[in-house]
């Protein structure tokens, strides 16, 4: 673990310390010690760490400087970890603060010139709170500010401003550098000019002023634009960015007149429509594709592709007036629909690890699950992903969990209401607590069950109910490092796995293969059943079927859509030749129909076997 850097260095009250480094495990508790002088005297502090990734953590200045007075903090600064097996610490880092009780704000240079309606207009200067608990620093503009084709001086035929926006850091944790939104709320939305001054309010969290001196300013406000959109290809629930300048908060709307253009051929159908985004920022809103409305209104976005062209015109609404903007003539293709999945991997999942031991080998697994689910579904117009989707507002999650809290052994569920025939949910949940589920007699906790993997041990830990398809196969893969059998895979041997090491090698003797086996055959585990699971929320098996067809009937090898008790360990984790399992021949046509890729590729598996 290292601690690369600690900021802000100057501190006041309500200052939160950003720290950055390297391996900041969140399963882990971490601590930040200071140790050095204050005005003199002698300071040695340790407070608590709150962990926002591995390289990112955050510390309450106040509970370091409660009751310190105001001075120079010379020293140094450490991050001590701990969990269960033990402790590390960083090295130290030498650090110097300066605890003040107030900051006066200095104010060197201000943008100035050509501005949209919420452009950023950068600030220099020093002194400049951070916001949150420490307080806010305010740009105040006095002045006068004349629209465009109006004659006459600015005194006599412009109007008076007297206006503020909150400044941001333009780095975080930075008080020299910063910028403010020329808002509609300075000087109206209409073009013009303005002339006048800038000064900085700092306005701590106590309710003290600090001002800085002024400086002169000018700006010239220029209609609201359009300029691009992006991506070049969107689908059904997906976010379509509208890229320009002058845009404003509940106060924009988008003319589209043109038309769209099936990809299949035929005549071009005439688009008229009034679009409402979402804003973004001064530079970008976003509108969203829904069956029923705007676009999704004239265009079957399930079963239409093509391209939409036209006009795209701006107007921007504050208060009782209204302008329209520039607009642009561009073009986006619609594509057809597209699954997105957020597989979540959650505290529980991170606990459970270590129930197996390998809790050192969080990532290298986590990457295996997804590729065993990405190549399940290839072919198939689905993308898995670990973090949580921005540009789609309709996407499903899958939690990867802990242990069952059905407390039924369930290696997995989908707790989803009902089958859902051609995937007519984009935005279903496998995980959490289903109340309509609980209420059709079924369990109502959904996701995969890490922990109820164990059941195929034939000694599993206790409270883990073993199951009838219990092998030695699997103690031998794992008990080397259950804490309860063997010793836990270790740092240092997670980060020397082979992540291209093939089954075939498995089971080994040598521990360094034995921790490779290992990984590859959790995330295999996990995966499969994962995509099983999500198999279900997509309307499978035999989706024209009977409402509680949930499976394959019979018994037959590597077929995915099987009942769990059909599908032994060797199979789950493609162990001994058997594996890995795949869609059956009418399923991987069903998920190919309401799920198109364009164009078409072929079917990875070259002899997909038959569902009976």
């Amino acid at each position: 673990m290292e601690l690369l850097s600690l900021s802000p260095s100057q501190v006041v009250p309500g200052t939160r310390l950003i720290l950055r480094g390297r391996n900041f495990s969140a399963s882990c508790e971490h601590v930040l010690e200071l140790s050095g002088t204050l005005g003199g005297a002698d300071l040695q502090v340790s407070i608590p760490l709150a962990v926002q990734s591995v390289e990112r953590a955050e510390a309450n200045a106040d509970l370091a400087f409660a009751g310190a007075a105001e001075g120079s903090f010379v020293g140094q600064a450490e991050v001590v970890s701990s969990n269960l097996v033990g402790q590390a610490r960083s090295g130290p880092l030498a650090l110097s603060l300066d605890r003040r009780r107030h900051l006066t704000p200095e104010l060197r240079a201000v943008g100035a010139g050509l501005v949209y309606l919420n452009s950023r207009v950068p600030v220099e200067g020093d002194g400049l709170l951070l916001g949150g608990t420490e307080g806010t620093t305010w740009a105040e503009l006095k002045g006068c500010f004349l629209p465009s084709g109006v004659s006459g001086s600015c005194s006599s035929a412009g109007t008076q401003v007297a206006a503020k926006a909150a400044v941001k850091p333009e780095v975080e944790g930075e008080r020299r550098r910063g910028w403010f939104e020329f808002a509609p709320a300075i000087a109206g939305i209409r073009p013009g000019a303005f002339q006048g001054t800038v000064t900085l309010r700092n306005l701590h969290a106590d309710g003290h002023p600090e001002l800085s001196t002024s400086l002169a300013a000018s700006f010239q406000l220029e209609k609201t634009r359009i300029d691009k959109l992006s991506p070049a290809s969107v689908s059904l629930g997906q976010y379509l960015e509208i890229r320009g300048a002058g845009f404003v908060d509940a106060g924009t709307l988008i003319k589209l007149q043109g038309s769209f253009t099936p990809s299949t051929g035929g005549s071009a159908l005439p688009v008229s429509l009034e679009l409402v985004p979402g804003f973004q920022s001064g530079n970008v809103v976003r509108y969203v594709l829904e069956e029923g409305q705007g676009i999704g209104s004239l265009v079957d976005l399930r079963a239409s592709s093509g391209t939409l062209a036209g006009s795209w015109t701006p107007t921007v609404v504050w208060q009782k007036d209204q302008l329209e903007g520039q607009g642009a003539t561009l073009s986006v293709k619609l594509g057809p629909v597209k699954q997105v999945v957020w597989v979540r991997f959650g505290e529980a999942w991170t606990e459970s690890l270590r129930v197996f031991g390998l809790s050192a080998g969080d990532a290298p697994i986590r990457k295996r699950v997804l590729a065993v689910m990405t190549r399940d579904y290839v072919g198939v117009n689905v993308e898995f992903r670990s973090e949580e989707p921005t540009d789609f507002k309709l996407y499903a999650k899958v939690d990867i969990a802990g242990r069952d809290p059905n407390g039924l052994g369930l290696l997995g569920y989908d707790n989803t209401p009902g089958k859902d025939v051609e995937n007519k949910r984009l935005y279903d949940w496998l995980g959490g607590v289903n109340a309509l589920t609980q209420q059709d007699g079924y369990p109502g906790y959904g996701g995969v069950f890490l922990e109820s993997l164990l059941g195929f041990s034939e000694h599993p830990p206790s409270g883990i109910q073993k199951s009838p398809l219990k092998t030695a196969l699997f103690d031998q893969i794992f008990d080397p490092f259950r804490p309860d059998r063997g010793t836990e895979l270790s740092t240092s041997e997670a980060l020397a796995i082979d992540p291209a090491l093939d089954t075939a090698a498995c089971p080994a003797s040598d521990r360094a293969t034995r921790a490779s086996c290992a990984i590859r055959i959790l995330g295999n585990l996990i995966g499969s059943t994962a995509s099983h699971e999500f198999g279900h929320s997509l309307g499978l098996a035999n989706p024209y079927g009977g409402p509680t067809d949930y499976h394959n009937p019979g018994d037959l090898p590597d077929r995915l859509m099987e009942s769990g008790s059909d599908r032994p360990f060797a199979e789950r984790a493609e162990l001994e030749g058997q594996g890995p399992a795949v869609f059956c021949d009418e399923e991987y046509a069903y998920l190919r129909k309401i799920l198109p890729l364009a164009p078409s590729p072929p079917d990875p598996v070259p002899s997909r076997p038959s569902c009976y």
